[in-house]
């Protein structure tokens, strides 16, 4: 319940605020956007800090020291045992140099394994983020095209206005401000999309040049950290169990060796020692002597033992009551700085509050503000439509009635005066008369073709259909030619990609040798 609580109060301030990419460019909102990400680190670091100090406990520590002095005694009472069974043990500061030397071998062949891993977990991560940035880049590209293209369209709309208003009015004045004002955010918008664009293009050099160096497909955020986590955990018991294994065995296989030569030795050593007592006549001295000896042995190690006891009590004791005394004292600093902390936290906390409620009104007062302008920009755009609908209609009907007016009055004149209309039209009646006589005749002529054309369009048409059955073949064969094509291509480039990690595998595998 406590975990479920956390992450509640975590993920109350530490959400992203979801806008949209159209009022993100607005610069005022781009900055609220920066401040709101500075606070929310800020807040992920104050936190991170109050847990750190948080987390250290009294009780616990102190488990912790008794289970420390715990394992101390447990290991000098195996070490003492140690010492004693391999007292009687040739070349014992050999084996020993040689253990040691294969558990710094152990040891440093794990710390590079953790090395690796680690290196690989920040090159995916490294790659997560270069994706994300790209995408961030792509949506701005597109939302900055799209405006640039309204931008154009309204600049062309301006200029036909221009075209069409020849009179001096104020209405053309004001378009050519606007269209002066337009030019000028045009290339405010062309400059920003040219340094967007650029970005984009280093993004994703950089993304191809490490997608050719054989990074593995990148998983979800979420999945990869239970993934790693599982793994490390995983591997660091599979290690430690491995390392305690390997440790056993070759003390084990020391311990046998030794055994099997010391027995070897004691073997002939009493086979001797009888026949020089049988050749003396003094059987069973080297028995009792071995029995007196043992009893002198095990008084004087139980005289040893009582006094390393006694020593070993007294110096527990003085290192747990300095221990103590040290604790105390180091920990005295971290509990002032744990309430200064505490003070600081609720100082942070009042004054975010307040931060967090300015914001929102803010934001309240921008929807309200973006709601209303665009209420009237739709109402005026509306009428413009509607105006430059009518104003087209008009001047279309004006345009044809002048037509018209025109030649009628030319008709008229010519009727009138006898003169012509043009040097090579006398009359508009007479014009249309002749061209339709010259109409009729083509007529004809062209039913004439046509009865002629008839026979032979049957033996064309077939023509015409073997050719493009044939054509369809042509283009299905080049179709098949050029899959089959692209599919060998991938299939070189996979074995290629498959070379390359099989050559950095056994790279991998060769400085691991070296290094072992």
């Amino acid at each position: 319940m406590d975990e479920m609580k956390k992450r509640a109060y975590l993920s109350r301030y530490m959400e992203e605020v979801q806008i949209p990419e159209e009022i993100k460019v607005d610069p005022m909102i781009s900055e609220l956007l920066g401040q709101h990400r500075e606070l929310r680190e800020k807040f992920e670091f104050i936190q991170q800090e109050f847990e750190n100090v948080g987390g250290t406990n009294v009780d616990e520590l102190k488990a912790s020291i008794s289970d420390l002095e715990a394992d101390k005694a447990r290991l000098a009472s195996r070490i003492s045992s140690f010492k004693r069974k391999m007292e009687k043990v040739k070349n014992l500061e050999l084996l020993l140099k040689l253990t040691s030397k294969l558990r710094n071998e152990g040891e440093r062949e794990m710390k590079l394994q953790e090395q690796m891993q680690r290196l690989n977990d920040e090159k995916r991560l490294l790659l997560h983020r270069q994706q994300v940035a790209t995408d961030r880049y792509k949506n701005m590209r597109v939302h900055m095209e799209t405006k640039l293209n309204s931008l154009r369209t309204e600049l062309d709309t301006l200029k036909n206005k221009d075209a069409n208003n020849n009179s001096p009015d104020s209405q053309l004045v004001m378009a050519q401000k606007q269209v002066i004002a337009a030019t000028l955010r045009l290339d405010q918008k062309e400059k920003q999309l040219s340094d967007i664009q650029k970005a984009t293009k280093e993004c994703e050099e950089k993304l191809q040049q490490r997608k050719n160096e054989g990074c593995i497909e990148i998983p979800s955020p979420n999945d990869f950290v239970v993934y790693v986590r599982n793994l490390k955990t995983k591997n660091e018991t599979y290690k430690g169990y491995q390392t305690d294994i390997a440790g056993h065995r070759k003390e084990l296989a020391i311990l046998k060796r030794t055994e099997d030569i010391v027995r070897e030795q004691q073997k002939t050593f009493h086979n001797e020692i009888l026949i020089i007592e049988r050749k003396r006549g003094i059987t069973g001295f080297r028995e009792t002597r071995q029995q007196l000896e043992s009893v002198s042995s095990s008084k004087a190690e139980f005289d040893d033992i009582k006094g390393k006891t006694l020593e070993e009590m007294s110096k527990i004791v003085k290192e747990i009551q300095s221990r103590i005394k040290e604790r105390q004292s180091e920990l005295k600093p971290f509990v002032a700085k744990l309430q200064e902390q505490r003070k600081l936290k609720a100082q942070i906390e009042s004054k975010y509050l307040v931060a967090k409620q300015k914001y929102l009104n803010i934001i309240n007062e921008y929807d309200t503000a973006s709601m209303e302008l665009e209420e009237e920009t739709r109402k005026l755009q509306n009428d413009i439509a509607i105006y430059h609908s009518k104003f087209h209609n008009v001047t279309q009907q004006f345009s044809c009635l002048e037509r018209l007016n025109k030649r009628t009055r030319d008709e008229s004149k010519a009727v009138d005066t006898g003169n012509c209309v043009s040097n090579e039209i006398k009359t508009y009646s007479d014009y249309l008369q002749k061209s339709a006589r010259v109409l009729k005749k083509e007529t004809k002529a062209l039913k004439e073709q046509k009865k002629t054309l008839g026979n032979q369009n049957e033996h064309q048409q077939k023509q015409l259909d073997t050719f493009q059955s044939l054509q369809q073949l042509l283009k299905l064969k080049e179709k098949c030619q050029k899959d089959a094509a692209i599919k060998k291509a991938n299939e070189i480039k996979q074995d290629e990609i498959e070379r390359k990690k099989l050559d950095q595998i056994i790279d991998l595998r060769q400085t691991e040798i070296l290094d072992i």
